[in-house]
């Protein structure tokens, strides 16, 4: 049910690692081949050990600097930028501020906004899979995790992707997604939970990063009937599972939630609620299916079958 309410809810609007391969030549191949992609010297590689020793970028150079509160988005970009307009729209999407706007599904998303309990990154490309962009997420999501108890019941990472300069599809941001999971995922410096299945296929699977289970989900210029998640621009929610399980404490609560995001949902939406939206651990399903629906009632299709390999 956690996993259900969770895509029920950012389906609505909201809401890689070191390398687990046995084969230490492998590892030392694909980090020699991601630093090769990111601009840095192959043999930086040999300074690399297993697992934990493994370098990340500096999160009080990256990740603080770029992880911004509302007012410092409000007040730090031009009023003309896409960045002002694109936190403009999501705003409008989340308080349903404009006339005719229907009540966004997530309350949740809407009465953390409100509080303040959000924290925004910005990319300046509508790819987040690019290593530039992976380096940029890496730290700030570190950073975020380390200090979202404190942010509120109901914080999420948000991260704004610059304007699509071409025509895409569901499908497309759907594999630039993927590729950002997996991006994290090798430069994680925390091995995979070992309660945690790699295979992405499992009804256990569930993203993970710095060891803490992570629920992200994606938003999209392409969704045009799934109206909860579409955005203007490209849009990934992050949020730590533990706001899941703070909200589901109990069964009263859980069909509460439920109830309240469902029946706003098919309100909002002009497509039937995705048949992947499951409940987590429910055989034959995968948390994975639920993280960038489609614009249509067929599954979603992941590039990987397991973020290590």
């Amino acid at each position: 049910m956690i996993v259900a309410l969770a895509v029920a809810c950012f389906t609505l609007g909201f809401g890689a690692a070191v390398l687990a391969a046995t084969d230490d030549g492998k590892y030392n191949k694909d980090i020699a081949k991601l630093l090769s992609a990111i601009g840095l010297p192959s043999n930086i590689s040999r300074s690399f050990t297993k697992r934990n020793a493994t370098p990340e970028p500096s999160s009080r150079q990256v990740g603080v600097d770029n992880l911004l509160t509302k007012e410092q988005v409000e007040n730090g970009f031009e009023k003309s930028s896409w960045q002002a307009l694109a936190y403009q729209d999501f705003k409008d999407v989340i308080v349903a501020k404009s006339n005719g706007m229907k009540t966004f599904p997530c309350i949740y998303a809407t009465m953390g906004y409100r509080a303040d309990e959000h924290r925004y990154i910005f990319l300046n490309s509508d790819d987040p899979s690019e290593p530039q962009n992976v380096r940029l997420i890496a730290p700030a999501l570190k950073e975020y995790l380390a200090i979202s108890p404190s942010l509120g019941p109901n914080t999420s990472l948000v991260i704004v992707c610059a304007p699509s300069e071409k025509e895409k599809s569901v499908e497309d941001y759907n594999n630039t997604f993927w590729g950002m999971l997996r991006g994290l995922r090798i430069i994680d410096s925390k091995s995979w939970p070992r309660d945690v299945p790699e295979s992405v296929e499992s009804e256990k699977w569930t993203f993970c990063f710095g060891g803490e289970p992570v629920f992200p989900v994606m938003l999209t210029p392409a969704h045009m009937q799934r109206w909860s998640r579409h955005m203007s621009v490209p849009i990934i929610a992050l949020q730590p599972k533990w706001v899941l399980d703070k909200l589901l404490a109990t069964d009263q609560k859980r069909e509460a939630a439920t109830g309240k995001v469902r029946k706003l949902l098919k309100e909002y939406d002009q497509i039937e609620i995705s048949p992947d939206l499951t409940s987590y651990g429910q055989p034959g399903t995968s948390e994975a299916r639920q993280l960038c629906l489609l614009d249509k009632n067929e599954t979603a299709g992941c590039p990987f079958d397991n973020l290590d390999r």
